[in-house]
């Protein structure tokens, strides 16, 4: 496995993405990742047995159970009432032992964009590294220009292969897939990620998306606006 596998199958795991895209748009105040160790990480409670365990969770493990269960993330919709509790007893059992729920500042009214948290997770899942500042929050595209990374600057354009990463412009970051030959047209390649500002089929948080036959220049190989990168 490479990091473009690790990749896809983070991609493939609807559970996060979703998760990805209900933070972006503020719908709840976390999301989920397969990494324990970044700041505000919170583990899944060891059981349920009613409100006696629910009165002994943190604050988050609650917000997490409550957004499971299709309750606010504040969990204040929550009565003590029997159809409440077996929807948050179904709700735990829906958390992946492995999934951890991320709760990270969103003060602002603004959309919190997770180009970056999708590299990230997918560097842990390929090799268990924590691609992360000293804050234990993941770099972001500007971070990884400026050389700040333990990631390597690709000398050339012709040198780039699945499991690179691009940066594109300034403030998107995301992971190549594969390279695309085209006839008449530069070469170009497909790449996997997030934070893309909609979740449609084709285009949305963790599905792969591939330079255009002559009309979408964004993810040609000699593009300036691009820089690559490799572990």
């Amino acid at each position: 496995m490479n990091l473009a596998d690790a990749a896809i199958r983070l991609g493939n795991n609807r559970k996060i993405m979703q998760s990805y895209w209900d933070f972006h748009t503020r719908k709840q105040n976390w999301f989920f990742s397969p990494n324990p160790n970044l700041a505000q990480a919170t583990t899944k409670p060891p059981s349920f047995k009613g409100w006696k365990s629910w009165d002994t969770y943190t604050s988050k493990q609650k917000s997490t159970l409550a957004v499971l269960a299709g309750f606010h993330y504040n969990a204040k919709d929550i009565q003590r009432k029997n159809l409440h509790l077996s929807r948050l007893n179904l709700a735990f059992s829906k958390w992946e032992d492995r999934l951890y729920s991320v709760f990270w500042g969103n003060l602002s009214s603004h959309k919190i964009w997770l180009c970056n948290v999708f590299v990230g997770d997918a560097i842990y899942l390929y090799n268990k590294t924590n691609f992360t500042s000293s804050n234990k929050h993941y770099y972001d595209p500007r971070q990884i220009l400026n050389g700040q990374t333990s990631l390597i600057k690709r000398n050339s354009y012709k040198e780039v292969a699945p499991g690179d990463i691009v940066v594109i412009g300034t403030g998107h970051v995301e992971i190549i897939t594969s390279r695309v030959n085209h006839f008449i047209a530069d070469t170009g390649f497909c790449s996997i990620g997030a934070g893309r500002g909609n979740n449609e089929e084709g285009s949305g948080n963790g599905q792969i998306k591939c330079d255009g036959f002559l009309f979408n220049a964004t993810r040609e190989l000699d593009n300036d606006n691009n820089t690559y990168f490799h572990l």
